[in-house]
């Protein structure tokens, strides 16, 4: 009898959670405080696939990303440029359970996948060029999804990512320059997750894994990346919300970089009426070690070569404090958002060419229009519970909203996700 309690308040717990869950879009994410790592949301599967679990039977896609690229410098001259980097998904799942009709639907078994999502993560550390032939963009992109939900609400998942290409380089199906066999890129990843009721009010998470990347002539080697990051959620009915400790040590490498990144923070998030509320702060311990990698000032191409010994180092101690707010505004479809970020470190930098170190304080940008910017705001749209799209606004949109019709080029959104529920 006292283990059928157990289960039940277990059971409970998690119904109450997946409850209270917002689902997060990457626009959501991007226009409330640029992370999620203090609150729970869909595209934490991406870190941690055993959260997919949480999210049964729903679809997920995004438009793309619209920055200011190729063209949008020529100030009289309107065109049309589509954004970057769309990718759709989904996850899909069954029950096990003998007693559905009183629903207990644990244990379940999940299946999901996605369709050309750039794993952001691995991607900072892909170059332009290796030793002189260009790297392309992978044509693959598929992520794998395999998860279930055990009887007592413990949650397990694994992750695979596979992003490809070789012989040539691809732009909207059409080959740049001509086809050579070292012109190639193979980005492996794989992961394993849990997702587990420590007790009654307090929900844990910790996901490990590797990773494999190589680009360029046979003559480079791959290199192997690991990681493993954790949290827990331990609800505080004080503030109707909750208390989020978080953790993420990872040793990323490709050929001519090592990136090391210890991030430990203490954050919050409370539901409000018609709305939602988060804050967080990180500390950040950093390295950064590049070999035979540069960047050209001019064109900001980063280029690679495996004879080149010439060596810089950085090393990255500070903080980062961010935050995110949402609203139901006038009606209880139409939600408002906004967010920032302020990160404060102390790099020290040191190169073998010029054969120079120095140090300085750094603060992430205020108005680059990259996820890594001070604010940012959107607007979601709810629809029965099922459909929600979200997107991020343009920062500039209340200075140039009159403009809109003439003169330089001007976009109202930079991003569009959306998901279906059912």
């Amino acid at each position: 009898m006292v283990h059928n309690r157990l289960k039940l308040s277990v059971l409970g717990f998690l119904v109450f959670g997946a409850a209270q869950t917002p689902w997060a879009t990457f626009s959501r994410v991007e226009s409330m405080g640029k992370r999620a790592d203090f609150f729970m949301d869909d595209i934490s599967i991406f870190d941690n696939p055993a959260n997919m679990n949480i999210f049964p039977n729903f679809l997920i896609g995004e438009l793309g990303v619209y920055r200011q690229g190729p063209g949008d410098t020529s100030a009289n001259i309107r065109r049309n440029i589509d954004p970057a980097n769309s990718w759709f998904g989904g996850i899909f799942s069954y029950s096990l359970s003998k007693n559905k009709e009183s629903g207990n639907l644990y244990p379940q078994i999940s299946l999901g996948g996605a369709f050309n999502r750039v794993d952001e993560e691995l991607a900072v550390l892909i170059p332009d060029s290796a030793d002189h032939s260009p790297v392309p963009q992978p044509a693959t992109n598929f992520d794998g999804f395999l998860g279930m939900t055990l009887s007592n609400g413990g949650m397990l998942g694994s992750h695979v990512y596979v992003a490809m290409q070789e012989g040539a380089n691809l732009e909207n199906g059409a080959i740049q320059g001509q086809a050579d066999p070292d012109i190639n890129v193979y980005v492996l990843r794989g992961d394993l997750g849990l997702n587990w009721p420590i007790a009654r009010n307090v929900d844990g998470e910790l996901s490990f894994g590797m990773a494999s990347i190589s680009y360029g002539p046979a003559s480079i080697d791959p290199e192997i990346s690991y990681f493993v990051k954790g949290r827990a959620f331990s609800t505080l009915e004080i503030i109707n919300g909750e208390l989020v400790p978080i953790f993420n040590y990872s040793v990323l490498k490709a050929p001519g970089r090592e990136l090391t990144k210890l991030h430990f923070g203490l954050g919050v998030n409370v539901s409000l009426d018609r709305g939602f509320f988060w804050l967080g702060a990180q500390g950040l311990f950093d390295e950064d070690n590049k070999t035979g990698t540069t960047l050209d000032p001019l064109t900001g191409q980063v280029s690679f070569s495996h004879l080149d010994n010439s060596n810089t180092d950085q090393t990255i101690r500070g903080g980062l404090v961010s935050f995110g707010i949402e609203r139901n505004v006038w009606w209880d479809w139409l939600v408002l958002r906004v967010g920032g970020q302020k990160e404060i470190t102390y790099r020290d930098q040191t190169s073998t060419i010029p054969g120079q170190s120095y140090n300085f304080v750094f603060t992430n940008p205020t108005n680059d229009g990259s996820i890594n910017d001070a604010v940012g705001f959107g607007i979601g749209i709810n629809i029965e519970e099922k459909l929600k799209v979200d997107a991020t606004l343009a920062e500039d949109l209340p200075y140039t909203f009159g403009n809109l019709f003439s003169g330089p080029i001007h976009h109202l959104i930079s991003r569009i996700s959306a998901t279906y529920s059912f």
